[in-house]
Formats: C-alpha cells, sequence, structure tokens
C-alpha cells in the first residue's frame, strides 16, 4: 500500500452519489473489513491512473530537478533583465527550498548555494498568501532567479548544472489521530506543502474550510547534495483557527481543487465496470446514465475532460 492518503477515500467514495454498491466489493456478503480493504484498494489505483494521465503527481511533494545552463531548454538567461529563469517539469510550484549551482566540468560536484532571497516564483498559486483555497488549476512552473547566479560567465554555455529543490502540487493528507472539535493542531500522515495553504477537512455533515500557519514533520526530509531540509512526511499542521467540528481518524485534510476529486469518482466507478459489477449507474455531465453495458472508455473520457487542465505542460 502506498504512504499517504489517495485523492479520495474509501468512505467518501462510498457516500458519494455514484450509483455504484460498493459493498458488493470484492464479492457479495463480503465481511465490512473486506470491502473497506478493497474499495481502498481502488482509490489507489485510481489516484495513480489520474497521476499517469496528467504525467505528474497532483498532490504536494519534495522534488529536485536538475539543468544544465545558460542556453537550455530548462536553465536560461533572461537577455533584457539578466534573470535566471529555471523551467520546472512539474507544476504548481507553491516553495521553492533551494537553489545550488555547480560547474558541469566539476566532479566530484562543488555546489554553491544561491541565497534564499535571491528567487521566487513567476505566477504563485493563488492561495499562497490568500484566505481561499484553490477550487481550479491556478500556478506556475518558472522560477526566476537574481542576475549573476546563473550566468554564461565564466563557464559559457551549459557550463551550470543547477539543482533546484521545490514542493509542487495541492497539499493532501488525512488525520492520524482524532481531532476534537476547536482542535488547532493535526497530526496527519503529510505536512508537505501545507505552511501557509488553505483546503478542506471532508467528513460528510462535518466538512469544513481551514487554513493552515505552519507545520512540523515527525521527521524531516532531507534535501540532496547539502541544500537542507523540507517539512515533509508525517507530522503536525497548526491551524489559524479552531475546528467547528470533531474529526474521526482518517478523515481526509485537502487542498487539492474539488473537481480531481470529483474525477476520482469516475476513476473508481471505471474499475467497478471493469471487474464486471451489475450495479453500476453513473451520470455523464451531458446528463446520460452509463451502465455497465455501456462503454468504459466514455467515464474514462468524463474524467479526462476533467483532469486535462492539470496536465504537465512544460
Amino acid at each position: 500500500m502506498p504512504q499517504g492518503t489517495p485523492y479520495i477515500t474509501a468512505q467518501m467514495l462510498m457516500d458519494a452519489p455514484s450509483g455504484v454498491s460498493w459493498d458488493v466489493i470484492p464479492e457479495p456478503k463480503s465481511t465490512g473489513a473486506a470491502t473497506l480493504a478493497e474499495v481502498t484498494n481502488i482509490c489507489w489505483r485510481a489516484t495513480s491512473k489520474i497521476d499517469t494521465y496528467c504525467n505528474q503527481v497532483l498532490r504536494a511533494t519534495v522534488n529536485t530537478e536538475y539543468a544544465d545552463g545558460p542556453g537550455g531548454t530548462r536553465c536560461n538567461v533572461d537577455r533584457n533583465t539578466g534573470n535566471g529563469v529555471l523551467v520546472m517539469k512539474r507544476w504548481p510550484i507553491t516553495e521553492v527550498l533551494a537553489i545550488q549551482t555547480s560547474p558541469v566540468r566539476a566532479f566530484p560536484r562543488t555546489w554553491s548555494p544561491v541565497p534564499s532571497d535571491k528567487w521566487d516564483i513567476r505566477h504563485p498559486l493563488i492561495w499562497s498568501g490568500d484566505s481561499a483555497s484553490a477550487t481550479a488549476p491556478d500556478g506556475g512552473w518558472t522560477i526566476d532567479v537574481a542576475p549573476g547566479y546563473i550566468s554564461w560567465r565564466p563557464y559559457g554555455r551549459g557550463g551550470l548544472r543547477v539543482q533546484t529543490c521545490h514542493i509542487n502540487g495541492w497539499p493532501h493528507t488525512s488525520l492520524t489521530a482524532q481531532a476534537a472539535v476547536g482542535a488547532t493542531t493535526l497530526q496527519v500522515d503529510d505536512v508537505t506543502g501545507w505552511a501557509g495553504a488553505s483546503g478542506f477537512a471532508y467528513d460528510g455533515a462535518g466538512t469544513e474550510p481551514l487554513s493552515a500557519v505552519s507545520v512540523a514533520a515527525s521527521s524531516e526530509f532531507a534535501l540532496p547534495n547539502g541544500a537542507g531540509t523540507a517539512q515533509a512526511g508525517p507530522g503536525t499542521i497548526t491551524l489559524a483557527t479552531g475546528l467547528a467540528y470533531g474529526h474521526a481518524k482518517g478523515a481526509m485534510i485537502s487542498a487539492l481543487p474539488a473537481i480531481v476529486i470529483e474525477a476520482s469518482v469516475y476513476a473508481c466507478t471505471v474499475q467497478a465496470l471493469e471487474a464486471g459489477l451489475d450495479s453500476v449507474a453513473i451520470q455523464t455531465m451531458s446528463g446520460e446514465h452509463l451502465t455497465s453495458g455501456s462503454s468504459m472508455q466514455e467515464i474514462a473520457t468524463e474524467y479526462e475532460l476533467l483532469l486535462d487542465k492539470f496536465m504537465r505542460v512544460a
């Protein structure tokens, strides 16, 4: 089983108005524990299908990328401003953790850090510094670096290797312990990207918005080549205000746009059809009802349409 939380939990999926009788999975008269386990597996497979279709992981992750420049596709110098320009493979970039450079010809690498006040994200995600959570695709993949740190001199075209450590994607996690009404700290399975972010605690009628002010990982994540550490993995999220509702262990806490969660329902339903379930009837965006006799490709097309704007573009 992967670590972390799938894009929709088993309980959320079973509560969704999908028209699927999930309680017959993996077979009729299965125990509640067996059904929960297999539906959870389906949620993880749907998550993998979504990331594969988008050609990037949508939940927040810590990533390190390398590029040679200037003069490269992903590492260059703006001839008008002199700024270094780094184009990352994944988006949205929500935080730059560290940038280091080394002469390409140096073996072993001799890394020189770029000061943390000498870069910024060209198009930051709107919820960065905003009180609202993201509801649609947003954010950029380009990082601007102050003049002089990525330069044609003295090594010429492609003479620098640039290491960029960053967080990209939408924060996404679940509770690892019960959270009471009024709680301002949450124990979760992944704190990555949550500092300063807004999202929702998904818990049926008790679903509520929340904003995080800081995070503390149980064990900090070490960045490569001495670049420092990142707050990632299990730990604690500190909220701006206390919870209005109590939430049980396993409740999903997410800043993913809701359309990704909807796409997860479709992706899970495709798997139900693949399993040959008779009790499937999901309504399409056009209002047509698809049944187990309908083409699975039609439902797959539904969630692909929802996900098209989340695809990797760089």
